[in-house]
C-alpha cells in the first residue's frame, strides 16, 4: 500500500535523506567526540613527555643548581638588608617572629610578649607593612644588642615606638624594654 502511494523517485528521495541524516547522527554523536577524545589524549601524552624531559633536565643538573642557589643564598645574606617575603603575609609574619624570638636569644634578652600580625597593615607605603610588638626585659647591653640587630638585621625593620624602663618586678639592673615595628612585605 505504501508503495503505490508514493512513486520510486519519491522512495528513492526518502531513502537517500534518511542515509544522509543517518551518516549525519553518526558522524556528530560517534566519529566527532571519540575524534576529540583522541586529540585530548594526545596532548595530554604530548604535554606529560614535556614534563619528563624538563625533570630529566633538572635532575642531570641538580648538582649545577643546587650550587647556584647555595651561591645566590650567600650573596642575599652578606648583601644589604632585604624585605619580608612568604607565600602569604602569615608565612612572612612566621619569618618575622622567629627573627625577631632569633635576635633576643641571641642578644641574651628574655621576650615576655611578641605579637606579630598575619596580615599586613593598611599603610600608605609601596611595600604593605607587617606589623609586630615585642615586650622585653634585660640588661642595658643586652637591650642595646637586641636594638642594634633589630637596625642592622638581615631584614629591613622599621621602629615605629620605643619604649625602655626600669623593670618594676624585678629591682636591680635590668630594664624592660617595648619595641612597635614594622617589616616591609614583598607578596609573591
Amino acid at each position: 500500500m505504501f508503495g503505490q502511494l508514493v512513486s520510486a523517485r519519491e522512495r528513492r528521495t526518502i531513502i537517500l535523506g534518511l542515509s544522509v541524516s543517518l551518516i549525519a547522527l553518526t558522524i556528530a554523536y560517534g566519529a566527532m567526540p571519540f575524534v576529540r577524545r583522541w586529540q585530548t589524549h594526545e596532548e595530554v601524552i604530548a604535554s606529560k613527555i614535556e614534563q619528563l624531559a624538563r625533570l630529566r633536565g633538572l635532575v642531570a643538573s641538580e648538582s649545577r643548581l643546587s650550587n647556584l642557589v647555595r651561591d645566590r643564598a650567600a650573596v642575599l645574606e652578606s648583601g644589604p638588608q632585604r624585605l619580608l617575603s612568604g607565600r602569604t603575609p602569615a608565612l612572612a609574619a612566621a619569618t618575622l617572629q622567629s627573627l625577631i624570638q632569633h635576635f633576643a636569644d641571641q642578644s641574651r634578652v628574655t621576650v615576655s610578649r611578641l605579637d606579630v600580625a598575619g596580615a599586613p597593615d593598611g599603610s600608605d607605603g609601596v611595600f604593605p607593612m607587617i606589623p609586630a610588638t615585642v615586650s622585653a626585659v634585660g640588661d642595658i647591653y643586652g637591650i642595646t644588642e637586641m636594638l642594634s640587630l633589630l637596625q642592622h638585621g638581615s631584614l629591613l625593620l622599621e621602629i615605629k615606638e620605643l619604649g625602655i624602663r626600669p623593670n618594676p618586678a624585678l629591682r636591680g639592673e635590668l630594664l624592660q624594654m617595648t619595641v612597635t615595628l614594622h617589616g616591609p612585605y614583598l607578596g609573591s
